[in-house]
């Protein structure tokens, strides 16, 4: 996956970059006319995300930059965020349903899995974080100019 970004600061052989969440609303016809639509708002498109990256390259405080990680990493952790706590919270439903016949019970298995799985993607995600970086600047687009 590839986008671009522009480098915020440097840290030794890494770079902070900041670029613009894409979003879903990306081929929203509001959007195309300037408006924006409620959803557009709550998913985020126009927030910034900041990340750590690889800086092989020795892009520079100011510069645009290609930014790249791997697909399959980010579709693992599409599946971590989305798919694994909507499962949990089924099979935890599941298996109440099969030890008791009221619906409170059920309900809060459910919520219970389905949230325990936030904690536990949130904990994986700190651990992965710290020893990993999954992001690398591949190419300069423009290199800013320090002495301006």
């Amino acid at each position: 996956m590839r986008t671009e970004a522009t480098v915020i600061a440097i840290e030794n052989e890494y770079a902070i970059v900041e670029s613009e969440r894409s979003s879903a609303c990306e081929g929203c016809h509001k959007k195309q006319d300037g408006e924006g639509c409620s959803v557009c708002s709550l998913m985020g498109g126009e927030r910034k995300i900041s990340a750590k990256a690889k800086n092989p390259i020795s892009a520079g405080v100011g510069d645009r930059v290609i930014i790249e990680s791997a697909t399959g990493r980010m579709l693992w952790y599409a599946v971590l965020v989305f798919l694994l706590p909507l499962a949990v919270g089924i099979l935890a439903y599941i298996t109440a349903a099969m030890l008791t016949d009221q619906g409170v019970w059920q309900f809060l298995a459910a919520l219970l899995g389905f949230l325990g799985t936030f904690i536990g993607v949130f904990a994986y995600s700190e651990i992965v974080r710290k020893k990993r970086c999954d992001i690398e600047i591949v190419e300069i687009i423009v290199r800013h100019d320090s002495a301006n």
